[in-house]
């Protein structure tokens, strides 16, 4: 970072970041998002540089965990367009069936990162697939952390195939599965305002009125 920024500004990026860390990490994500009306007016050739940073800040221990994915992924789908406005996110067509296994595939992740044992892990992820309609019970309850982010990468670009009453219908099940055991994680929510931000789509009252 310092090679990129220089001396004085790197030292000021680690007080923001002292700073911020001090506020607890449920603020990380919305503080984020708060700053994505000022930065889209920043000039094209900044933005570039700044997603150029923090994709060397992710990358430099040679693993992605699931806050940065969650991180990396809002920033793209909040700042993409403005660096590339012929390269923004499209609607895409999926098959059923692959909109299917992204959205049973997500509600995995979500039940596995959100609870703390096995059998809270699967009533959670039930209690999601019971939103769904009849076509959702053939799935079982299956995460693995190895997969995690190839799975949530994938799943979200299929699921950028979904209509509207899709969507609904998926922020529904996310939400019914974060909300089992009547509290939210900050794991839980970050997974939430990635999905959000990748689908334009709001956030859900169990984020807004949480």
């Amino acid at each position: 970072m310092r090679d990129q920024l220089g001396a004085d500004r790197a030292t000021l990026v680690r007080r923001y970041y002292d700073e911020l860390a001090a506020t607890g990490a449920e603020f990380r994500l919305p503080l984020l998002e708060i700053a994505f009306p000022a930065l889209k007016h920043r000039p094209t050739q900044e933005l570039s540089y700044l997603i150029s940073l923090a994709t060397r800040m992710i990358e430099v221990d040679g693993e992605v965990d699931l806050y940065e994915y969650c991180f990396y992924r809002i920033l793209m789908s909040s700042l993409g367009e403005a660096v590339d406005p012929s390269g923004g996110r499209r609607a895409v067509r999926s098959r059923r069936s692959d909109l299917r296994s992204s959205t049973v595939g997500l509600l995995g992740v979500l039940a596995d990162y959100g609870h703390d044992d096995e059998a809270q892990k699967r009533a959670a992820y039930d209690a999601g697939i019971s939103t769904l309609g009849d076509w959702a019970k053939q799935f079982e309850y299956s995460s693995d952390r190895n997969y995690t982010v190839p799975t949530l990468n994938h799943g979200l670009d299929v699921l950028l195939g979904l209509n509207s009453k899709g969507k609904e219908s998926l922020l529904r099940a996310i939400s019914t599965t974060a909300a089992y055991d009547g509290r939210l994680s900050v794991t839980e929510a970050e997974l939430i305002r990635a999905v959000c931000a990748t689908l334009d789509c709001p956030l859900p009252p169990i984020l807004v009125h949480k």
